[in-house]
């Protein structure tokens, strides 16, 4: 049996990056935040009735300090259109 607990060579070494090598990443980031601004300027931002109304019910629903059913189908509760 080796006896381990004299290790002359490091297992795991340091990782060195140079100062600024991380510019790529951070450009790519703020490229992908753009295309997240350019989506959500050319969708329409504003709620249908139906999700309104979806979301009024539910709002009445958890004021009522009741307990929710758990008898019901998915979305009995709240039925939003995407």
């Amino acid at each position: 049996m080796s006896d381990i607990t004299n290790v002359s060579i490091p297992v795991v070494r340091p990782s060195v990056q140079p100062r600024g090598s991380n510019n790529g990443a951070q450009a790519n980031g703020y490229q992908n935040a753009d295309e997240v601004n350019r989506r959500a300027s050319v969708l329409n931002a504003e709620d249908s009735p139906q999700n309104i109304a979806s979301l009024n019910r539910l709002d009445r629903i958890l004021s009522a300090d009741k307990p929710l059913r758990t008898d019901v189908p998915r979305g009995f509760y709240l039925d939003l259109k995407v």
